[in-house]
């Protein structure tokens, strides 16, 4: 009798924490359709710590996945993804979670990790796996600046080829822009190669800064004496100088930077035209 008693008490505390975790992953399921993600993966993670079977695994890991995604805490959604893929043997589900991580390490600029599991990605994709592969494969090389292969896969996702040529003959004359070469032309005459990259503002301000203290030394020489006017004035001088020819060139990279960034948001926006 006093078995059948304890039998019957695990079985009720079983039956207790089953509907416990089913009550826990209902609810969460309904935060996460209200769009609450933050207090939706907390539930998720309630339920996975006391799922001690793993009953729930397949169906929580992508959902905490999703949940730090639209967080927008992506380095750890990688993470979650990868559990997603190995709790499931579905095919359709892997590929589904290996294209979310490939997003999240490009979101987080990590793009080894978004090109080994672009490698992981199986050969036959469904049409709409392979558009987004091929899409992901686009912006990857263009991150990498390897603009042949980023604008092969551009062509294949943005159906007028004229625009895509175009926006890649842009960025041809980008690369043409050189950092050094700027730093060099500041060198020789200030602000000079401030304004071979454009920027008219620090280039005019950088030749009157440095013109000026020119123009004060001498006058400094000839009223006072060379030696007061290269104490006092050549420190200036030298300081300006030098800090106008090594800003020439990070204004340059900034510059590349800065141009690049418009030629992949105009490709991004073609993409977006035809979704």
């Amino acid at each position: 009798m006093k078995l059948a008693t304890f039998l019957i008490l695990i079985i009720n505390v079983w039956v207790a924490n089953a509907q416990d975790l089913n009550q826990t992953v209902a609810f969460a399921n309904k935060l996460y359709e209200e769009k609450s993600y933050q207090n939706a993966m907390e539930a998720y993670k309630r339920a996975l710590y006391f799922d001690a079977e793993s009953n729930f695994a397949t169906q929580i890991y992508p959902k905490v996945a999703d949940c730090l995604y639209n967080i927008q805490d992506y380095r750890q959604a990688t993470e979650y993804y990868e559990l997603a893929y190995f709790s499931t043997e579905d095919q359709a589900l892997k590929n589904q979670y290996l294209l979310k991580k490939i997003s999240c390490f490009l979101i987080i600029q990590d793009y080894d990790y978004a090109e080994i599991e672009m490698l992981n990605l199986p050969e036959v994709l469904t049409d709409e796996e392979s558009k987004e592969k091929i899409f992901y494969e686009a912006m990857l090389r263009f991150a990498k600046g390897e603009f042949p292969e980023s604008k092969s896969a551009f062509s294949q996702i943005i159906e007028d080829s004229t625009i895509v040529n175009e926006l890649f003959k842009k960025n041809d004359k980008i690369s043409k822009i050189s950092p050094r070469k700027a730093k060099i032309l500041s060198i020789i005459m200030p602000g000079l190669g401030q304004l071979y990259v454009g920027d008219v503002k620090n280039g005019l301000n950088s030749f009157v800064l440095t013109t000026g203290l020119i123009a004060l030394g001498l006058r400094s020489a000839i009223l006072v004496s060379p030696l007061d006017a290269g104490i006092s004035i050549l420190p200036w001088f030298q300081r300006y100088y030098q800090g106008g020819y090594k800003k020439a060139e990070i204004i340059a990279v900034a510059k590349i930077q800065e141009k690049r960034y418009k030629v992949f948001n105009k490709l991004l926006d073609e993409v977006e035209k035809k979704q």
